[in-house]
C-alpha cells in the first residue's frame, strides 16, 4: 500500500488495527457523511447506523473512534459522537481502504445487467468465467445481492437477477405503482413524522442542492433519496407500505448505478428541491399539499424521459 503523504497513521491504522467487516463500514459510512447526513455539529448515532447496516454496534464505534482520530468526529463526554467536518478528497479515504473485492465485481454485474451484457439468469461458473474472478468472491457478492432483493437462487442451479427498470414501460408503470404507494401512505391516518429523521432529510437534500456534481458519488446520490423516500412512507407505520417501496428501490438501483455519470446537474438540483419542498410541506402539517408536490414530482419524472428510457433521476 502508498503512504499517502500527510495521512501515515491513517494508512498504518486501518492496515492494523481496523478488520475487513469495520472497512467495509467505513466505506459505507464516508459516503453518507458526505452526502450531509448530518450537518455539521450534529450527534451521530452509532446505534442508529448499526440498525441501518445489519451490524451490531461494536465495529461501529470502533470505526467511529478511528474518525474521531482523523478529526472528522469528536466524541462527547456520554461517549456519543459529533460530526466536525465533513472528509474531503484531501482525506482520501477511497485510496487508503480501496474497494473490496465483492465491492468491485457487485458493481461491475449491476453494470452489466443494467446494459444487458448480461443474462437475467447465470450459474456461478458463467459469472467467474465473464468477470474473471473466483468463485468465493463470486458467490459473496451473489449473496449481497439476494440480501438486497437483487438475485435469488434458482431451484437446481444457477442464479436469476431481479427485474431491472430497462424499458419505458416498465419505468412508467414502477412511477405509476410509487404515486400510489408513496403519495397514500403520506394520507394515511397512522402517519407519525419523526423530527430527528425529517431534519435529517433536509439536512441531506440541502447538502446534494449546493455540492458541486462532482463532487457526489453514485452511490451516495442513490442511497440519499432512496433513503428520502423509504424514510417519508416509513411514517405511514406499515410494514407492507414499507416492502413495497424498498423493492422499488431495489429496482431502480442498478440502472441508477450504472447511469449516474450521465445524470444532469439540473435533475440533481430538481430533484433536491423537490424532495425539500415535500419535507416542509410535511413540517407544516399540509399533508395534502406534501403528497400533492410529491405526486407532481414523480410524474414530472415519469414524463421526463431522459436520454435512455430506464434512466429515472429520482
Amino acid at each position: 500500500m502508498t503512504i499517502l503523504k500527510g495521512a501515515p497513521n491513517l494508512a498504518s491504522a486501518v492496515d492494523g488495527v481496523l478488520s475487513p467487516l469495520q472497512i467495509e463500514v467505513v466505506r459505507k459510512l464516508i459516503p453518507i457523511v458526505r452526502a450531509g447526513k448530518w450537518p455539521i455539529g450534529g450527534k451521530i448515532s452509532d446505534a442508529a447506523l448499526a440498525r441501518e447496516f445489519g451490524i451490531s454496534r461494536t465495529p461501529v464505534r470502533q470505526v467511529l473512534q478511528f474518525l474521531a482520530e482523523k478529526g472528522v468526529v469528536t466524541q462527547t463526554e456520554n461517549r456519543g459522537f459529533i460530526l466536525v467536518r465533513v472528509p474531503s478528497a484531501d482525506d482520501r479515504f477511497e485510496e487508503i481502504v480501496p474497494p473490496s473485492e465483492i465491492d468491485v465485481l457487485y458493481r461491475k454485474i449491476m453494470h452489466a445487467r443494467a446494459n444487458g451484457l448480461i443474462g437475467s439468469e447465470a450459474s456461478e461458473t458463467e459469472l467467474l468465467e465473464h468477470f474473471g474472478t473466483s468463485r468465493g468472491v463470486v458467490r459473496r457478492t451473489l449473496m449481497r445481492l439476494s440480501a438486497e432483493g437483487l438475485a435469488e437462487r434458482r431451484e437446481g442451479h444457477g442464479w436469476r437477477f431481479a427485474e431491472c427498470l430497462d424499458n419505458r414501460q416498465a419505468v412508467n408503470e414502477s412511477y405509476a405503482f410509487r404515486a400510489i404507494i408513496e403519495c397514500g401512505a403520506v394520507m394515511e391516518d397512522t402517519f407519525r413524522v419523526d423530527m430527528d429523521m425529517l431534519l435529517e432529510l433536509e439536512s441531506e437534500q440541502t447538502a446534494l442542492l449546493n455540492a458541486p456534481l462532482a463532487s457526489i458519488e453514485g452511490s451516495a446520490w442513490f442511497e440519499a433519496n432512496a433513503r428520502f423516500h423509504e424514510t417519508v412512507v416509513s411514517w405511514a407505520n406499515n410494514r407492507f407500505l414499507e416492502q413495497a417501496i424498498r423493492r422499488q428501490n431495489s429496482l431502480r438501483r442498478m440502472t441508477e448505478y450504472a447511469e449516474f455519470a450521465e445524470l444532469s446537474e439540473a435533475g440533481v438540483r430538481k430533484a433536491a428541491r423537490d424532495h425539500l419542498a415535500i419535507l416542509e410541506a410535511i413540517k407544516s402539517d399540509d399533508r395534502k399539499l406534501a403528497s400533492a408536490i410529491l405526486f407532481r414530482h414523480l410524474s414530472r419524472s415519469s414524463a421526463s424521459g431522459e436520454a435512455r428510457p430506464a434512466r429515472l433521476g429520482d
